[in-house]
C-alpha cells in the first residue's frame, strides 16, 4: 500500500511539474508577444512625422494545445502585425506645387529607378505603391519622392489621355512653341458726321509670326467722299521689322455704313479695288462678300515675313448690318472696344501644378498652360494585405489582390489634393496607451515566471 501511495504521489508531482514548466513556457511566450507589441509601438512613434507612414498595430491570437470539456492545456499567445495601410492620415499644406496627397482610397503608382554608367535612368516593369506624395522634379525632369521612388502617370496628348500604360512622369517640354497669328478680331465705333480727310488715331496690336516674333499691326481709318456718303478707308499696315524682313505691308479697304433705317450706323458693304502695296502676290487679300444680315465681315491677308515663311491673317470686323464689330455713331474720334489676336509668342517653363483630377499642368511665361500627364489612383480589394517595403512603399501580394488603375474620383478612388502632403496616421496618445498596457502585461508575465519558479522550488523541497 505504501508503495502504491508513493507512486501515486510521484505521478501527481510529475504532472504538477509539467504544468509548472508549461506555465513558464507560456509566460515566456507572453513576454515575447508584448515585446513585439512594444516594438510596433516604438516603430509607430519613431515615424510620427514620416510622410505617408501607415502605422502597425498588434493582433494577439490564443494558442491551445489541447482543449475539451475536462481538460484545457494552454498553449500561450502569438503576436502578429495588424497593418493599417488603408487608414487615412491628416493632410497638411505644402508650399511645393509638386507635393500631392490622396483624400480617400487608393495609392500612387511608383517605380524605383537606377542610374546607369551613361547617366540615364532606367526602370523595372514592377510597380510599387505609396501614399508618400512629397514629389519634386529632379535634374532629369522626373517627379521623385523623398524615398527615391518615381511617380508614374498616363500621357496626355492633344487633351486625349492614353490609359494603355502608366509610365514615369518626365517633364521635358521646358519651352512652349510659338503659335502664329491667324485671326484678329476688331470692334470699334467710328465717329459719324466727319468731313472728308478726317483720320482717326492709329490703333496698334502685336501679332506673331511662325517664329514667335512680334509684329505691330496698325489700323488707321480715313473718311472719304462727302459727309453723307459714310465711306471710310481702312489702312492696314504691318512693318517688316528688322533682321531681314522682306518689306513693309500695307493694304487699304473701303467700307460703307448704312445712313438710315433700322440698320443705320452699321457696316453695309466694302470695296476691294483699293491698293495692296507689299501684299504677297500683288493681289494680297480677300474680303468676305457681304451677304444677308448677320454674315461675317472679314478680310484675309497673306503675309510673308523673311525667315518665318508665309502666313494668312484673317481680320474679323463683326457682322454686316448688325450693331456688332465696327459701327458708325456720333463721337469725337474712334473708340476701340476690342482688338485681339490668337497668336502666342514662344514661352519658357514657369511653374508646374497638379489638380484634383491628377492632371499635371505646365504653365509658361507666355500665359499658356499645357497638360502632359494624368496621375492614376490604384486600388486593391485588401490594401491592408500589401507587402511593406522601405520608404513607405508597398508591393502586391496574393492576399491584397491585383492592382486596379483608375482615374481620381472615379469608381471609389480618392481625389488628389495639390500643394498638400498626407502625414502619418499614428495617434500618439493611442500609442502611449498601448505602451502602458504592454508594459503592465509584460510585468505580469514576468511575475508569472517568478511565481512559477517559487512553486518549482517548493516541489523540489518536497522531493528532498
Amino acid at each position: 500500500m505504501m508503495e502504491a501511495a508513493v507512486v501515486a504521489a510521484s505521478e501527481a508531482i510529475g504532472d504538477d511539474v509539467m504544468s509548472l514548466f508549461s506555465a513558464l513556457t507560456i509566460a515566456v511566450n507572453g513576454l515575447g508577444a508584448q515585446s513585439a507589441a512594444i516594438g510596433n509601438v516604438s516603430d509607430n512613434l519613431a515615424n510620427t512625422q514620416t510622410v505617408g507612414y501607415k502605422r502597425v498595430d498588434t493582433r494577439f491570437e490564443q494558442l491551445v494545445t489541447n482543449s475539451n470539456s475536462n481538460v484545457n492545456d494552454p498553449g500561450g499567445v502569438r503576436a502578429t502585425p495588424k497593418y493599417q495601410n488603408s487608414l487615412q492620415g491628416n493632410l497638411v499644406q505644402s508650399q511645393i506645387s509638386t507635393s500631392i496627397a490622396i483624400t480617400g482610397a487608393g495609392f500612387f503608382a511608383v517605380r524605383p529607378g537606377v542610374v546607369g554608367a551613361d547617366g540615364l535612368t532606367s526602370f523595372s516593369e514592377t510597380n510599387f505603391y505609396t501614399r508618400r506624395g512629397d514629389f519634386q522634379l529632379n535634374k532629369d525632369g522626373f517627379l521623385v519622392n523623398g524615398a527615391g521612388f518615381f511617380l508614374t502617370g498616363y500621357e496626355v496628348e492633344d487633351d486625349v489621355v492614353n490609359t494603355a500604360s502608366s509610365d514615369p512622369i518626365q517633364i521635358s517640354a521646358l519651352l512652349d512653341n510659338p503659335v502664329e497669328t491667324s485671326t484678329v478680331t476688331y470692334s470699334a465705333n467710328l465717329p459719324s458726321g466727319k468731313a472728308a480727310g478726317f483720320a482717326t488715331s492709329p490703333s496698334t496690336i502685336q501679332i506673331f509670326d511662325r517664329l514667335g516674333n512680334a509684329r505691330d499691326l496698325t489700323f488707321t481709318w480715313t473718311k472719304v467722299g462727302t459727309t453723307s456718303q459714310n465711306n471710310w478707308n481702312l489702312s492696314v499696315s504691318v512693318p517688316g521689322g528688322a533682321g531681314g524682313a522682306s518689306s513693309d505691308y500695307t493694304a487699304t479697304v473701303r467700307f460703307n455704313f448704312d445712313e438710315s433705317g433700322a440698320n443705320a450706323g452699321t457696316l453695309n458693304s466694302y470695296s476691294s479695288s483699293l491698293s495692296t502695296a507689299g501684299i504677297v502676290g500683288g493681289t494680297g487679300y480677300t474680303v468676305t462678300d457681304p451677304g444677308t444680315t448677320g454674315s461675317d465681315a472679314e478680310i484675309s491677308f497673306a503675309l510673308d515675313f523673311a525667315g518665318s515663311g508665309a502666313q494668312t491673317v484673317a481680320i474679323n470686323f463683326g457682322e454686316y448690318q448688325t450693331a456688332t464689330g465696327v459701327t458708325q455713331f456720333a463721337a469725337d474720334n474712334v473708340s476701340v472696344t476690342s482688338f485681339t489676336q490668337n497668336g502666342i509668342p514662344r514661352g519658357s517653363f514657369q511653374s508646374l501644378e497638379i489638380d484634383e483630377n491628377g492632371f499635371v499642368v505646365l504653365n509658361y511665361d507666355n500665359g499658356r498652360s499645357r497638360t502632359f500627364y494624368q496621375i492614376p489612383i490604384v486600388q486593391f480589394n485588401a490594401p491592408d494585405a500589401l507587402q511593406r517595403s522601405d520608404g513607405g512603399a508597398f508591393e502586391v501580394t496574393v492576399a491584397s489582390g491585383n492592382a486596379r488603375f483608375g482615374l481620381p474620383g472615379t469608381v471609389g478612388a480618392g481625389s488628389i489634393v495639390g500643394n498638400s502632403l498626407e502625414g502619418s496616421n499614428v495617434d500618439i496618445a493611442d500609442e502611449f496607451t498601448k505602451m502602458i498596457q504592454s508594459q503592465r502585461i509584460y510585468s505580469a508575465n514576468a511575475r508569472t515566471i517568478t511565481t512559477t519558479n517559487q512553486m518549482l522550488e517548493e516541489v523540489i523541497n518536497i522531493v528532498r
